[in-house]
């Protein structure tokens, strides 16, 4: 049995269900509470920071499925050594499954209720499982396991668009390979889309984001305008030396522009596998979000977001008015954004804590890190935003 792996599944299968909830017009997980207005608030150029109260509705659990994994490791191995053979070994195998899934989903906070006791597992995590086979059954298991994921992706599929989307959808498996850090979070978001109240562009949208990440000197340009780039683009080198020569080389760190200082941060990332992984992981939550929730403009309509920030600026009458309005929204965006991240990424990294895969291997923890916490970003953004519709009464 690959324990890292289920564990992660089981991740991605609690956050799936806080964003299938939601895309179908369930309740939020993240909630914010404001003391006054948030309009009031971010016209009062004395209040830097917002009043409110907010969070995750469920309670963090303070526990640890290190022990439970500690015994399920044991009575792995002991099966496949031939040791703890048997039905019933098998029995407490799952029975030891269950306590962890249920343990992760307590840790896990984007729920107030767990929907009962001893849930079975979910969709990314029976994906997972076609693979603990017998290794003289590896080919039968990869077979079936590729056939579930096409199953899967289906969801991304819309009625009347089949041929197009399937083909899209074709396109991001070639991009992403057949990784299984990859495959979760798609095949989470699949799951999650078939639930969705519209049908929306999803397939197209993340591979226009990952195309961006991986081609554009730019590298995907997030809602709030933060670049996530590549770790190393050749063009990124001729941009920032342009950008440095045009200031002239004694004024270059005075007077560099933004964009090539975005790039600079590209540049001196490492290129490693686990930040390749971040990377498009957020890439892929953030593409599918921003599309089914309405976040971005699209086809010369307005997006949420845009729609807010117009309707703030027009309650300004200069343009410099206009300018701090909006700069103070975009920054308590991010705000809002990075707390719910942090506080999703602490509960994934509090419940896997003494795991000793998560310690040893940085990948199986950036994926579950990366899947959880950008899914927090985006709950708390909707909120964010739909607090603020409210107040200006946007329809």
């Amino acid at each position: 049995m690959d324990i890292p792996n289920r564990i992660v599944a089981m991740v991605h299968d609690r956050v799936g269900e806080a964003l299938a909830s939601i895309l179908s017009g369930g309740d939020r997980p993240f909630f914010i509470k404001p003391t006054d207005t948030l309009i009031a608030q971010l016209e009062d150029p004395k209040v830097t920071v917002p009043r409110v109260s907010a969070g995750f509705v469920g309670d963090i659990a303070v526990t640890s499925v290190s022990g439970v994994v500690s015994k399920l490791r044991s009575l792995s191995e002991g099966i496949q050594s031939g040791v703890a053979a048997g039905e019933a070994k098998l029995a407490d195998a799952g029975e030891l499954l269950t306590k962890v899934r249920n343990s992760l989903r307590g840790q896990l906070p984007f729920f107030p209720k767990l929907d009962g006791a001893n849930a079975p597992g979910g969709v990314v995590e029976n994906l997972v499982s076609l693979l603990d086979n017998d290794p003289r059954d590896i080919g039968q298991a990869a077979e079936a396991f590729h056939g579930r994921v096409k199953e899967i992706l289906q969801g991304l599929v819309r009625p009347g668009r089949a041929d197009d989307d399937d083909a899209s959808v074709g396109r991001l498996r070639q991009i992403l390979g057949n990784d299984v850090g990859t495959i979760m979070p798609l095949a989470a978001i699949a799951n999650a889309v078939r639930r969705a109240k519209s049908a929306t562009d999803v397939p197209h949208s993340i591979e226009r984001g990952l195309l961006a990440y991986f081609f554009s000197s730019e590298g995907y340009q997030t809602l709030d305008g933060e670049s996530v780039v590549a770790p190393v683009h050749l063009s990124d080198l001729k941009s920032v030396a342009a950008g440095i020569l045009a200031a002239g080389p004694e004024l270059a760190v005075k007077t560099i522009t933004a964009a090539p200082v975005k790039q600079l941060k590209g540049l001196i990332t490492t290129a490693t596998a686990e930040q390749y992984l971040r990377d498009t992981i957020r890439v892929i939550v953030e593409s599918t979000y921003d599309v089914v929730r309405g976040f971005r403009d699209t086809d010369g309509a307005k997006g949420r977001f845009g729609i807010v920030t117009t309707k703030l600026k027009e309650r300004k009458e200069t343009p410099a008015d206009q300018e701090a309005i909006v700069i103070k929204f975009v920054t308590w965006f991010r705000g809002f954004s990075s707390m719910a991240e942090s506080g999703a990424m602490r509960a994934v990294e509090m419940g896997t804590q003494g795991v000793s895969e998560f310690q040893t291997n940085p990948l199986i923890a950036a994926a579950a890190g990366a899947f959880a916490g950008t899914v927090a970003r985006k709950l708390a953004q909707d909120s964010f935003l739909d607090v603020l519709s409210t107040e200006l009464k946007i329809k």
